[in-house]
């Protein structure tokens, strides 16, 4: 009577193989999109470390239970499937971004595994977006070749202006941190923007300085000089303090602030603390100085070296405090003592703020030596080397 069972369980085993058909890590597979940082996406970030060089005081990008792009902001966060399941996962395309797949083999079990492809993102139309907007992101994933279709999350879309600067990372209850992305405000320093050489021109109209030089007549008093025909010109444009720093979109744990592009700030002569930071910091390097960025709480000014071994403070928002007649080319400026300058006010706001500037410096000086995301010296010449670029307006 056995006997008589033997087909049986055959076709029972038979017909369990041909019911699980699907590979059981495809079976087990529980995955969703992730975006990061919490479902925005900043063009400045994408735009910023096009290029980066991957070093770690600026972007460490994913390291662990990781797969794809070290520098990946759009993919999935998978769990179930085992080592060694192949994945294939797609980022259907966007006027932002084209379609963009990750293919590869699981080096271990995934746990809450990220997948991020390589996404050829459009800079061109990153670059003009000047509003907080919805976008849908379509993602596919197929495991050992199995179909699990798609899923789509709702991202924000933020403007060109709002830099990134910080992000709280829980990876648990009793490990807080944060991940600084205060290096990202180099790339609204555009050196190299058309409206810089046209300042700079100005700047030499006023008899200031004859030429600039940067540090080859090695006297940090002909530094300084260079730095003030700078500061005047920007007067003389009518350049005034805004206290502007909100950005449209919130999230919390997303540290992000509105920093105007550099022909923005100059066509509506308004300019925070950041603004006038990172526009003065474009003419400077342009004449070969040295200009870092430094952040306090609640604040950003400039620090500019006028020799290998000063370091001044310059307290941007003071750019405004004067009101300086518009330049007149027929009337240039005879600048070549203080005391007998006819911009005597111009002069003594900036040495106001170079005062200021210096004093807090001075004053976060033990600061700056710790990891305090509100306290930082961002080197222009450090960022520049690590291939953090400055964003091209859609108007440049």
């Amino acid at each position: 009577m056995p006997a008589r069972f033997i087909p049986s369980i055959a076709f029972i085993v038979c017909a369990a193989a041909i019911f699980s058909a699907e590979p059981l890590s495809a079976a087990e597979a529980e995955w969703e999109p992730d975006i990061y940082p919490r479902s925005n996406l900043f063009p400045s970030l994408i735009l910023g470390s096009a290029r980066l060089d991957l070093p770690d005081e600026f972007f460490a990008g994913w390291e662990e239970n990781h797969l794809g792009d070290t520098q990946g902001l759009i993919g999935i966060s998978l769990t179930g499937p085992k080592k060694g399941a192949k994945v294939e996962v797609t980022v259907h395309g966007t006027n932002y971004f084209d379609e963009s797949t990750f293919t590869g083999t699981l080096e271990e079990d995934a746990d809450g595994l990220l997948i991020h492809p390589k996404i050829a993102y459009n800079f061109a139309a990153l670059s003009k977006v000047r509003q907080a907007v919805p976008l849908n992101v379509k993602i596919s994933l197929k495991i050992d070749g199995k179909d699990l279709g798609s899923k789509t999350a709702t991202a924000t879309l933020r403007p060109v202006n709002d830099c990134l600067f910080g992000v709280e990372e829980f990876h648990d209850e009793d490990n807080p941190g944060h991940s600084d992305y205060s290096w990202l405000f180099t790339a609204y320093v555009n050196e190299n923007h058309p409206w810089v050489d046209r300042l700079l021109k100005e700047a030499l109209e006023t008899k200031v300085v004859d030429s600039f030089d940067g540090y080859q007549s090695g006297d940090p008093e002909q530094t300084l000089l260079q730095i003030f025909a700078i500061w005047n010109a920007m007067q003389r444009r009518g350049l005034k303090y805004s206290d502007i720093t909100t950005t449209a979109a919130q999230d919390e744990g997303v540290y992000s602030q509105h920093v105007r592009l550099f022909e923005e700030s100059i066509e509506v002569a308004q300019a925070n603390c950041v603004d006038g930071s990172v526009l003065l910091a474009a003419l400077l390097r342009k004449i070969g100085l040295n200009p870092y960025l430094v952040l306090v709480p609640g604040h950003m000014f400039l620090a500019v070296d006028l020799d290998d071994e000063t370091t001044i403070g310059l307290e941007t928002t003071l750019m405004g405090s004067t009101d300086l007649p518009a330049y007149d080319k027929k009337k240039t400026i005879q600048f070549r003592d203080v005391e007998e300058a006819k911009n005597q006010d111009s002069w003594d706001s900036f040495e106001a703020a170079v005062a200021i500037g210096t004093g807090a410096l001075e004053k976060h000086a033990d600061d700056f030596e710790g990891e305090s995301l509100q306290h930082q010296i961002i080197d222009l010449d450090v960022a520049r080397d690590a291939g953090i670029l400055p964003i091209v307006s859609s108007q440049d």
